[in-house]
């Protein structure tokens, strides 16, 4: 039964292995045109333009963030210079 079933496949393939490369190479170049499009040609007809708006900062926000990384620095700072007890000495 084996036998015949690879038999049967090999002689399959051996009758229609052009037009089964031919689809193979048919599909490949379809996805090929695709990728192409959504990836180059897409992004090569939008015309690329440079938004000058105004950036507004609100002054507390920013004041907040700026106390936040100055004590962030000095616990850094603080944690730096302790002396810890070494537990391996």
């Amino acid at each position: 039964m084996k036998e015949t079933l690879f038999k049967k496949t090999y002689n399959f393939l051996k009758k229609y292995y052009l037009y089964i490369i031919a689809i193979l190479f048919i599909v490949l170049v379809c996805i090929n045109f695709f990728v192409y499009y959504k990836y180059i040609y897409l992004l090569t007809d939008v015309e690329m333009g440079i938004i000058n708006d105004e950036v507004k900062i609100d002054q507390e926000t920013l004041q907040n963030v700026l106390d936040n990384i100055i004590l962030r620095e000095n616990n850094l700072d603080r944690v730096r210079t302790n002396k810890y007890f070494d537990p391996f000495n």
